[in-house]
């Protein structure tokens, strides 16, 4: 074969080599475009999916939070209106026997007219072993105090025992913490009642007094605790925890 037809043929040859490898790599690159399409396309309905069911699940969590704020709302409500009634009776008691409920006492002590025995779920008393007449002004401001914490933790509204709690332990806690650790715990079981407080010193550098309760577990037992408040200005007196209910809550955590 001439070589100048040999020439041309080895041309030609290469041109159909060249347009046939355009040709596969075109329709290669156009296979692997419409993968990426349909991938893109999966992604945006997979995160149309995710977005769709967080969006649902922060509205179960809100409407179950606002459920159960009416529920506490509503316990306090009860509560209230219970020591409000109690209250009321001591009053009556006090006027028929012509003797003042605080003739001797610097101040007054909450439900000091009820027995454990008597009290209702969610009212917190103090020991009839405990001289509430000759209680100070400031002891009956720290048992009250006790009082009040209690028995928001009886009626298992930890976001209100959270408030109660001393800056020191607000520091430690957060808000989600303790209100998850009280309900591992099943703090609202218990019943608690005051059996005594007087000053103590923690090294803390404020005013503190140790408070002494008796704690009636859901299963039967009971065991006794001894506790602080301490005065964090004002009057003011807010639960400090001791090293045994610190671990205590830990454990429930973790």
């Amino acid at each position: 074969m001439p070589s100048r037809t040999r020439a041309l043929h080895l041309l030609i040859v290469a041109g159909i080599l060249s347009l046939s490898l355009m040709f596969f790599t075109g329709c290669g690159q156009s296979s692997d475009q419409q993968a990426l399409e349909k991938q893109k396309q999966k992604n945006e309905e997979l995160q149309k999916q995710v977005d769709k069911q967080a969006k649902e699940e922060a509205q179960r969590k809100a409407k179950e939070e606002k459920a159960r704020q009416a529920e506490l709302e509503e316990k306090v409500d009860d509560l209230q209106q219970k020591v409000e009634e109690q209250e009321k009776e001591q009053n009556q008691t006090s006027g028929s026997s012509g003797t003042s409920s605080d003739d001797s006492s610097g101040g007054t002590i909450e439900n000091s007219s009820t027995s454990p025995s008597q009290a209702a779920e969610g009212v917190v008393v103090v020991s009839s072993d405990f001289n509430t007449a000759a209680a100070t002004a400031e002891e009956a401001e720290v048992i009250n105090a006790a009082i009040n914490y209690y028995q928001y933790a009886e009626i298992g509204d930890y976001y209100t025992t959270y408030d109660l709690l001393s800056y020191e332990d607000q520091g430690y806690y957060t808000v989600d913490q303790w209100v998850s650790s009280n309900t591992v715990l099943d703090s609202a079981a218990g019943e608690f009642v005051v059996t005594d407080a007087y000053p103590d010193d923690l090294g803390l550098g404020l005013p503190t007094y140790a408070v002494t309760v008796t704690v009636y577990a859901g299963d039967g037992s009971s065991f006794n605790r001894t506790t602080y408040f301490v005065n964090e200005g004002g009057g003011y007196w807010a639960h400090y925890l001791n090293e045994e209910e610190v671990n205590m809550f830990d454990d429930a955590l973790y």
